[in-house]
């Protein structure tokens, strides 16, 4: 009987940081993507920009809501900050908000 409940704890623990992780991986997936699509941005309009984002957040189920990116161009400077909150399923029945952090710097060529 011991066995078989340290085994379902382990299981448990293995399950939540496989929940986890994957929700890492697919944040850091999406941060470089927004990277590329800074560094090849020079000619595009901020608006614009942004657009690209939100949409890049919406093809990978990313909760990121336009009030919650700021975008700033300096000569040739880009930078991009987000944040967002996904709920991660830790255990059955157990569901747990967990924050997420875009910070994007890039230097375009013109």
């Amino acid at each position: 009987m011991k066995t078989i409940l340290k085994l379902a704890i382990a299981a448990l623990i293995v399950h939540a940081g496989y929940q986890v992780g994957m929700a890492y991986w697919e944040h850091y997936k999406f941060q470089d993507a927004v990277q590329q699509v800074a560094q090849f941005a020079e000619r595009e309009s901020m608006d614009e920009l942004k657009s690209r984002v939100l949409d890049l957040a919406a093809e990978r189920n990313l909760p990121l809501a336009e009030a919650d990116l700021a975008l700033s161009r300096q000569q040739r400077r880009i930078e991009i900050n987000g944040t967002y909150t996904r709920e991660i399923l830790l255990a059955p029945g157990f569901e747990r908000p967990w924050d997420f952090t875009v910070h994007v710097i890039v230097l375009t060529l013109n």
